[in-house]
This record gives structure tokens, sequence and C-alpha cells, in this order.
């Protein structure tokens, strides 16, 4: 009976799904508060920016084109953060910081401290993360602010989170992917429904929609499964925005329509395991798995002591962070010579590779697009085969500045004059380098880069994978890496005061601060610390005509 009964529901569930096509029904009372200054986030996993673009030419998203793009201002070149990693950004999103100061280095990560392995990637793990963050979240800075979210993991301090993974985890393991979006827009109904109920409609809400980064693994970003994904996505987003707008909420909404990170088509014939590299053609002893989860500090370090000499975390298909054994196994990390001299000390490397440093192996695999390797707090190199160079930071005055110097070719190819430029043997301010390199190969990733590595979690060497290559074997498309096509994502912004046109570029991490001031509340930035983000708020008010 109880087998039944489950069933059952499963069954109402899916043809449930099936009926998320109607319009919603957001009415309100006349005695619900409604905020003068409200926000409203759309976030969408993994859009493709060269695919959301042909769609929009070709009028495929005729909701999107409507409700934001041609009330708005669009970012034309806005990056995400370093690595491109879904719960890395998300925590990024919510925050206003890099990952390495929220500490959540992506869906996977090691505390070599503490032996932790963190997998976010299971339903008893998924929502850790509001355990692990190291940083406020815009909830918690919108305080009495009345804050909704739905469909994110990451909710620490919201006043309301939504998520009903019951339904959704459903049609998941049915495979209904697009129901899952649907169930999102579904949501609104919820929210209105406690509107009446408390009298209250939230200061800010943001919604989660996770299927079209699905579809793109699975099937690939330039297949047609993801274009209805996408698709699929513009359907869902008109039913919300037609129910705000027969209701009066719209007009008046800051709305923020924005993805966590691109995706990269990828054949499984372009599939390089990298434990298999290490261990095969390196003679490293290698743990890339679970382990001791249960275990306490003292229990993990004796495992790792025994079984490897490295730590490799590869969960995002498309990056990769390593984490070497010292002398005194974790407790420290390696010194820039121990990293130096690990393959020579610690490993058996087949002909070929000896005399060589370990990063020098790994930037000679054609699938490797870039090794970073942290050489102090402050001192990042960057190799790409026979390439090499260098990105430093200092901090005069309370602001960071940054250096980059090629020392052996350019492993960046930054040869575009406006990035040229900034060559120049100077430090230069984070924002100078954000708008010098939007638009090349590598956007951001010379302040981006050693900001990652203030975080002990990103390992002592990280590897960004080339276009077409995948880390992963069973997916056919990813993201992690930090070239453009990982790192650039759509960042739209509609608001009533907010004409229509384009900024050159945004940063994810400006998401928060740029809420914060549109509520008149940049004041309580002092109570928080320091964004990595800055308002752009005043920018998005005197855009550029749109093209």
């Amino acid at each position: 009976m109880k087998r039944f009964g489950w069933l059952a529901f499963a069954a109402l569930a899916l043809l449930a799904g099936c009926a998320h096509t109607r319009e919603l029904d957001v009415a309100l009372d006349k005695n619900v508060r409604v905020p003068e200054k409200r926000a409203l986030v759309l976030f969408a996993d993994g859009v493709r920016t060269e695919v959301f673009d042909a769609m929009l030419d070709a009028g495929q998203l005729p909701n999107i084109q409507r409700y934001i793009v041609d009330r708005g201002v669009r970012a034309r070149h806005a990056v995400t953060v370093v690595p491109s990693i879904t719960y890395a950004a998300t925590a990024s999103i919510n925050t206003g910081r890099y990952p390495g100061h929220h500490q959540i280095m992506g869906n996977k990560w090691f505390d070599r401290t503490s032996g932790q392995y963190q997998d976010y990637m299971y339903i008893r793990t998924y929502q850790e993360i509001n355990r692990d963050l190291r940083a406020p979240t815009i909830y918690e800075i919108l305080g009495d602010r009345y804050s909704v979210t739905i469909q994110v993991a990451n909710y620490l301090g919201a006043t309301r989170p939504i998520e009903n993974w019951m339904s959704s985890g459903i049609n998941w393991f049915f495979r209904r992917i697009l129901e899952v979006d649907r169930l999102i827009a579904i949501r609104f109904e919820l929210i209105a429904e406690c509107a009446r109920t408390t009298g209250a409609w939230p200061d800010y809400i943001l919604a989660y929609f996770p299927a079209i980064d699905e579809i793109g693994h699975r099937y690939g970003s330039d297949s047609p499964q993801y274009r209805q994904a996408l698709a699929n996505l513009d359907v869902q987003v008109g039913r919300i925005c037609r129910g705000l707008q027969r209701n009066g909420l719209l007009e008046n909404y800051y709305l923020f329509f924005i993805s966590d990170h691109g995706h990269v088509p990828a054949d499984r014939l372009n599939s390089w395991s990298v434990e298999e590299f290490l261990e095969n053609d390196l003679g490293i002893r290698v743990v890339d798995k679970m382990f001791l989860e249960k275990g306490n500090t003292c229990e993990r370090h004796a495992y790792l002591n025994e079984k490897c000499d490295l730590v490799l975390i590869n969960g995002g298909c498309r990056r990769a962070h390593l984490h070497l054994r010292t002398d005194d196994y974790w407790f420290h990390e390696p010194t820039p010579q121990e990293t130096r001299e690990f393959l020579a000390q610690r490993a058996n490397p087949a002909p070929a590779y000896r005399g060589m440093t370990l990063h020098q192996a790994l930037a000679k695999q054609s699938p490797v697009r870039l090794v970073a390797v942290k050489t102090g707090p402050d001192r990042v190199e960057v190799f790409h085969q026979d390439a090499r160079g260098l990105i430093e930071r200092e901090t005069r005055d309370g602001v960071k500045r940054y250096r980059y110097t090629p020392t052996a070719g350019d492993p960046l190819s930054y040869d575009e004059p406006h990035v040229k430029s900034l060559l120049d043997g100077q430090f230069h301010e984070s924002r100078q380098w954000l708008a010098a390199s939007c638009r090349s190969e590598f956007p951001d990733f010379v302040p981006q880069v050693v900001e990652m590595f203030d975080s002990g979690r990103a390992g002592q060497i990280v590897i960004f994978a080339d276009r077409g290559w995948d880390f992963s074997p069973i997916d056919l498309g990813g993201h992690g890496s930090a070239i453009r096509d990982d790192m650039i994502v759509p960042f739209f912004v509609a608001g009533p005061d907010i004409p229509h046109g384009e900024i050159l570029t945004a940063r994810l991490v400006d998401l928060v601060p740029t809420v914060l001031d549109i509520m008149d509340l940049s004041d309580r930035q002092a109570r928080f610390g320091q964004f990595d983000g800055q308002s752009i708020l005043d920018e998005l008010k005197r855009p550029q005509p749109a093209p």
C-alpha cells in the first residue's frame, strides 16, 4: 500500500508538471505591502552566450527580449568567477566575493588543514554549502528585509527558502529536466499566496533555473536539446513577467537576468583523465574520490599519509585543483621550492618527463590550456606549453593592484592593443584589467586568479582545459576553465530608471553591491566587510546606445 501511494504521488507530480504551462496567478490583495524598491534575480545555470545571442537575434527568445533586453541594459562582456563552476559562482552571486574569499571553490573541494573532502553533488550534501560558506550572504545583509530564494542550495539567511525537491527530484529522476524549470516558475504563485497571508511582498527574490546546464552536460551546448532548454526558459520568464505585469508589480521592479558560467561542447573522444596521467605517466599516488566522510582530522590525515601524495579535485569537468603533500604531510602548504621539486622527490615519472617540474609536465599536454601555480601569497605563475608568465599583486592605500609579466612567450595570448597596453611593467587596478581583457581569450584572469589562491582550498596547482576538451569522460559539454567560452555570461538589468542600452562589462560579484545600492542599503556594507564587486548602478543609468 505504501508502495502504491508513492507511485501514485510520483504519477501526480509528473501530471502536475505537464500542466505548468498555464498563466500564473500572482494576484495580491489591496492590503499587501509592496516595497517601493525591490529586486528580482532570474538565475539560469550554464547559459552559453554564443547560443543565447544567436537565439535572441533569430527572435527565438521573445519573452526575454520583450521583458528584459528591450527594457534595460546589457553588460556586453560580463564575466563570472575563476573557477567557472556552479557552486563557486552561486556563492559569489550571493556574497559579492570571489571564491578565494567565500571559500567555496566549486562543487567539490579539499581542505588540507582538516583533511575534509566536500562534494555537494548528492542529495544529502548539496545544502552543506550553507555551513561551509565563509562570507555573509545578501540575505543576511538584508536582515529585516523580506527575502525569498527558489530552488537554490545557497540560501543562508533568506527569510523564506522555497525548494520542494520532492516534485523537482521526481522529474529529475525521470529525466524530465525541463519540467524542473517549469516548477520554478509556479513557485511565484506560492510567493503570492504567502503575501496574501502575511500582508507583505518580498523585497528580494532569487529564482534558480538548473535545467539548461544539465542539458548542456548531457547533450552538449550545440545540440537541439540545449536550444529547446533555452526556449523553455524563455517561456517561464514570460509566465513570471506577465504574472507580475498583470498585477502592477513589473514596472517598478529591478529585474536581473544572469548566468553563473558559460558552456563548452565536447566530444567524448576529447576526454582526458587527469588522474590517469598523474598515476600512469608521472607515477604519483593520487586520491580523487570521497574518503573518510565521518573520520576526524587525525583519521583523515592518517588515511592520506598512507594512500597518496596528491589530492586531485576534478569536480568541474574543465578544471582541476592539485593539492600536494609536503614533508610534514598535510598540515602546511608546500613552499614554492617544494612545489617545484615535487615530481623529482615524490614521484616516478616516465623518461619523457624526468627533469621537469609537475607544472611543466602538465603544461605540455594538449588538453591543458593553462596551468596556474601559486608561488607566494601575492604571486602566481602561469604556463602554456613552453610559454610562461608571472602575475603579482600589491596593496597600496587599501587598493589592490596587479601586474602581469610574460617571461617566456605569453601564455595568456594578451596581444590585443587594449590589453597589451597594461603589460608595461606597472601595477594596475582590478577594474582596469577587467575593461582591458574582457574581449580577450582570458577575460579578467589576472586579478581573479590571484584572489582564487587566497583560499587554501584552491590547492597549489590549478589546470584549465583547452577549448573542446573535458576532464570528464561522461559529458558532452562542460565548463570550469578560464577561457572566454566558460567565463562570459549574460548579465542584463531592467528597472524603472534604467534606459535601454549597453555597458562594456560587469562581474557577477557586482550583483550584491548593486542590489544594496538600489535599495539604499549601501551603508550596511560596513558591518559585513569589503566586497570584491562594486555597485554598477550609476553606470547602468548612463549606458551607451544598444547596437
